[in-house]
């Protein structure tokens, strides 16, 4: 898969994301780590040490919650 495709691929995600009340935000610690966090109200934020992980997560939990499977180019998200 090319790079434009993992781009868009990623834009959908965060796109569909957006729609289920989340947003991805990403920060630096007190030690200098930079961490990818999904941010919805006062729930529960998931944290990553890398934004592909953390849309590959959320991939993830958009096909559970949905039941529909998000499809790239690259094939089915597993």
């Amino acid at each position: 898969m090319n790079s434009l495709d993992e781009v868009l691929d990623d834009e959908v995600v965060i796109t569909r994301a957006g729609h289920a009340g989340f947003r991805l935000v990403q920060y630096e610690t007190e030690t200098g780590q930079t961490i990818w966090e999904w941010r919805r109200a006062n729930e529960p934020r998931p944290q990553f040490v890398t934004r592909r992980v953390a849309i590959h997560w959320m991939a993830q939990l958009l096909e559970r919650s949905t039941g529909v499977p998000f499809v790239s180019s690259a094939g089915l998200s597993y």
